[in-house]
C-alpha cells in the first residue's frame, strides 16, 4: 500500500503550482532556486526535488545559467493534451465499471458536495483538488497500473486547470456546469450505460465549452 502522506517535495510542488494558478508565478520570467526558497519559505532539497518534478512535468523549464520559468501553454497546447486525456479517463472508466462499489459513490457523491462548496465561495483551487480526486476514484480502479500513472503523466503536464478569466464569477460558471456533469457521471456508472458514460466523458467533460473557449 502506497504511502499518501504528502512529502516536503510534494508539498513544494502544490504550493508552486497554486502560485502558477493564481498568476502570482508568470510565465517566462526567470527564478533562481534560491529565489523559489526564499519566496516559499523552503529548504534546497524539497525545493530542487520540487522543480526537476515541475520541469519533468512540463510544467517548468530549466534555463540554463538563469534557472526557471513556467512554460507558456497555448490554447491548441492546452486542447490537445485534453483530448488525450479524455480517451484515456474514458477507457480507465470502462474497465472500473464493474469493480464500482457503494462506497465509491459515496465518496464521489461527498466530493461533488464538496465542489459545490467551493464554487459557492470561488475556491478555484480547491475544486481543482477535489475534481482530480473524484476522478482518482475510478481510475483506481481499472485495475491497469499502466494506465493510471499515464493518466496521472498527462494530468500533471499542464497546471490543474483548463480555464482562467480575470472573471472569477464566468470561471466558476464553468466549474458548475462541470461539476453537474461529475453528477451525471455517477449516474453513468450506478446505471452501468457505459455508451453514455463514454460519450459524456470523451465528447463532453474534458472537451473545452465553445462559450468558454476565450478562457482557454
Amino acid at each position: 500500500m502506497q504511502n499518501k502522506e504528502p512529502s516536503l517535495r510534494g508539498n513544494a510542488v502544490k504550493r508552486i503550482v497554486k502560485e502558477i494558478q493564481s498568476g502570482e508565478l508568470a510565465p517566462n520570467v526567470a527564478l533562481t532556486e534560491a529565489q523559489i526558497c526564499e519566496k516559499f519559505g523552503l529548504s534546497r532539497t524539497p525545493a530542487r526535488e520540487a522543480l526537476i518534478e515541475l520541469v519533468t512535468n512540463g510544467i517548468m523549464i530549466k534555463i540554463p545559467r538563469k534557472g526557471y520559468c513556467v512554460r507558456e501553454f497555448t490554447t491548441k497546447d492546452k486542447l490537445d493534451i485534453y483530448a488525450v486525456l479524455a480517451i484515456n479517463d474514458a477507457f480507465a472508466a470502462k474497465l472500473a465499471m464493474d469493480h464500482m462499489t457503494e462506497e465509491d459513490y459515496m465518496k464521489m457523491n461527498k466530493l461533488i458536495d464538496l465542489m459545490d462548496i467551493s464554487i459557492k465561495y470561488k475556491n478555484y483551487y480547491d475544486y481543482n483538488e477535489q475534481q482530480s480526486d473524484f476522478h482518482q476514484v475510478y481510475t483506481d480502479k481499472c485495475g491497469n497500473q499502466f494506465l493510471i500513472d499515464k493518466l496521472l503523466e498527462i494530468k500533471e503536464s499542464v497546471p490543474h486547470y483548463i480555464y482562467y478569466s480575470d472573471s472569477s464569477d464566468k470561471v466558476f460558471d464553468a466549474c458548475k456546469e462541470a461539476n453537474n456533469e461529475h453528477i451525471q457521471i455517477v449516474k453513468f456508472f450506478k446505471a452501468h450505460d457505459l455508451e453514455k458514460l463514454t460519450d459524456l466523458l470523451v465528447n463532453t467533460h474534458w472537451i473545452a465549452k465553445e462559450k468558454y473557449i476565450d478562457m482557454i
